[in-house]
């Protein structure tokens, strides 16, 4: 007779995979809503158009990495929509902090708003990268 194990219901994976849905839903509504700034995730001021595509796109990310929690996508659907959304976050952090995160002037280089903020900001950043990839790893084969 084969013997049943139980595997917890919640496990490390999942409050990743929870956290980083709400996450990217909420910094998506405020990149969507003209009132709300997103504080340090705020992409740049220069180009508020830029802020409500990624607001939405980010949305929809939220959603999928929530839905794939209680739907039934396929694990290739999952494995590559997962993908795309690391690939994005690791766009957004590209384009924050190397296009618009610092300025070069005789002077040197000037980090914005400085250099603790960015280096902090970065730092949030990549973790939020690398719970983007225990997910992505999570639909692996």
């Amino acid at each position: 007779m084969k013997r049943k194990t139980a595997s917890p219901k919640f496990s490390p994976t999942l409050a990743v995979k929870i956290s980083i849905g709400i996450f990217f839903v909420l910094i998506g509504l405020m990149g969507v809503l003209p009132t709300v700034q997103e504080s340090v995730f705020s992409l740049t001021d220069q180009y508020l158009y830029l802020e409500v595509i990624f607001g939405v796109v980010e949305i929809a990310c939220g959603a999928f990495i929530l839905a794939s929690i209680f739907t039934f996508f396929t694990k290739k659907i999952k494995y590559t929509m997962s993908m795309i959304i690391l690939v994005f976050w690791g766009a957004r952090i590209i384009l924050t902090k190397l296009v618009w995160g610092f300025r070069l002037t005789a002077a040197g280089i000037i980090f914005l708003p400085d250099f603790a903020t960015w280096i902090l900001v970065l730092s949030c950043e990549l973790i939020i990268a690398a719970c983007l990839w225990v997910n992505v790893r999570s639909y692996e084969a």
